[in-house]
């Protein structure tokens, strides 16, 4: 089917008014991304739009930019995709033009309603995907492929209120039914060109179609308050700014969090952006801004299960007993958590970890808080196991992950109090995962891991003497460094030396059955005898 001049005008007539429209909201990401793959898809350049160049070219990522790492480009897809549909149900029901973005593609597919009336069920026309050219027709592929299975818009997606169904016409509503029949149309030309994709069974293709977002589970990890910018974190993971939540009041470093009059107490401010320290963290941006009141966040996913990470911080200079944060997760049962509780003091960093989370009847993970002094730095939300918790692996005194030889992932320095991270020493590089021995924490500190509760963990540590003995080229030996080791509470080492046990080798402490805190803490405390205590690498596996 040809493009003509005309159907091109009505194209970018129709792209002009739902770019000035209200439902991309404030979200730039968006706007930009629609722009991008539509003025491509205007100029015949379909070949150009891959994930790679939308987030180089429209979303400002870096040339190095790794889709495997940073989620950029499918999450505000699939949030474009969203609100182009609540648009199309409600606003845009009776647009000769309508806008689609096909599940798992990022080339916009344009349906015309007067193609509809004139060939029954047919659709749309060329541009779908980057492998079909403007010469191909989609109404074959409209017949044979199923729509993709749609669910129910998300308070999150709708920027305003949608008119109750009194105020609107029955025109309107006839035309509601249309723009519903057009966005079903162009989910089936998806889930064709998922089908016919998938009809190569090469190793790329394959490899493509099990990367393709309707495929895979998807990985939030949203900064909360508006106007944050992305943020990489220490482990190279990207945080996105808040487009998931809605209600309350953000809060900042230029706008503290000063709930006024708590228990009877007036809160201070927060430290600036460039005094605040929290502890627990090498990652304090994520903990100063946030979102408090009472507010709602919805996450879209695919079935499946997940583990969910809530972060908090109070920065607002409240003791103890001076603020509860109420909260529900996917409607069920309230939770209550003192921050400065938890995370055992004021600017310091706690995570509260939910297990076998899955996406309720709209297919959304749905977190609301429910109490006037409730707030939220960030939330994670990661794919899970069933009935299990994910392992937690953490060198310490590192800055930077790693990924041993048996593809486990350990991420930097986190969760510590005291102590402080060293490198001193001669390096260790002739062992196998050397990387796990980079770095070591030394002094008097310890460990709080947040992990599910009520149910039990391996605790594995790791050391090394990296500084007295021959073989350091330092003095000392036996009986020059020896602590204790101790978790919720148990002694777990007694004098423990490491030199006696291991020389200058590696040695494991394994611990299994270690019963985490009814808070769902294992807490690991490390207390000098003879100079200070020196660990390398932390792991808690569930049991």
């Amino acid at each position: 089917m040809e493009v003509t001049a005309s159907k091109l005008q009505s194209e970018r007539a129709e792209l002009d008014a739902v770019l000035a429209s209200h439902i991309l909201g404030r979200t730039n990401y968006l706007v930009r991304l629609l722009t991008f793959v539509c003025e491509k898809y205007f100029d015949g350049e379909t070949d150009d739009i891959k994930e790679y160049s939308i987030a180089v070219h429209a979303l400002g990522r870096s040339p190095d930019f790794d889709p495997q790492v940073d989620t950029i480009v499918r999450v505000t897809a699939h949030t474009l995709r969203k609100r182009l549909e609540e648009y199309y149900r409600i606003e845009g029901a009776d647009h000769a033009v309508q806008i689609c973005l096909p599940a798992g593609r990022y080339v916009p597919s344009f349906v015309h309603r007067n193609e509809l009336a004139s060939e029954g069920n047919g659709g749309s026309h060329a541009g779908e995907s980057s492998s079909v050219s403007h010469g191909d027709s989609p109404v074959a592929q409209k017949h044979s492929a199923a729509p993709e299975p749609r669910h129910n818009g998300a308070r999150a997606w709708i920027p305003e209120e949608v008119p109750h169904e009194s105020h609107i016409s029955i025109s309107r509503r006839l035309f509601s039914v249309a723009g519903a029949v057009l966005f079903v149309a162009c989910l089936a030309v998806a889930g064709f060109l998922i089908w016919r994709g998938n009809g190569d069974h090469s190793p790329i293709a394959n490899a493509q179609a099990a990367a393709a977002p309707v495929k895979s589970a998807p990985v939030f990890r949203v900064m909360l308050g508006d106007g944050r910018a992305p943020y990489t974190d220490k482990a190279g993971f990207l945080w996105q700014s808040d487009q998931f939540c809605s209600g309350g009041d953000s809060f900042s470093p230029a706008k503290p969090l000063v709930p006024g009059s708590v228990h009877g107490m007036v809160a201070n401010t927060a430290p600036s952006a460039g005094e605040a320290t929290i502890q627990g963290t090498n990652d304090s941006p994520l903990f100063l801004s946030g979102r408090h009141g009472v507010f709602h966040c919805s996450f879209p996913v695919t079935p499946g299960v997940y583990e969910v990470h809530l972060l908090f911080a109070e920065t607002a200079g409240l003791q103890e007993n001076a603020r509860t944060v109420g909260f529900s997760l996917n409607e069920g049962p309230a939770n209550s958590l003192d921050v400065v509780d938890d995370a055992g003091g004021g600017n310091s960093a706690t995570t509260k970890v939910f297990t076998d989370v899955e996406p309720i009847s709209d297919g959304n993970i749905h977190l609301d808080f429910i109490s006037p002094d409730s707030f939220l730095n960030a939330v994670e939300i990661v794919p899970g196991v069933a009935h299990r918790a994910l392992p937690v692996r953490i060198i310490a005194g590192r800055n930077a992950p790693y990924r041993d030889s048996a593809g486990n992932f350990w991420l930097p320095d986190r969760d510590f109090s005291g102590g402080r991270p060293s490198q001193v020493g001669n390096p260790v590089t002739n062992l196998p995962d050397s990387g796990i021995y980079d770095g070591q924490r030394i002094g008097h500190f310890h460990y709080v891991i947040p992990v599910p509760p009520g149910r039990p963990y391996t605790l594995k540590l790791h050391f090394i003497e990296r500084w007295f003995g021959i073989q350091n080229q330092n003095v000392g030996g036996i009986g020059s460094r020896i602590f204790d080791v101790s978790c919720n509470g148990s002694v777990l080492l007694k004098n423990f030396d490491i030199m006696k046990e291991a020389g200058g080798a590696p040695l494991i402490k394994s611990f299994p059955h270690i019963q985490p805190t009814p808070q769902g803490k294992i807490e690991v405390y490390f207390t000098p005898a003879v100079n200070y205590p020196s660990i390398s690498a932390i792991e808690v596996i569930p049991e």
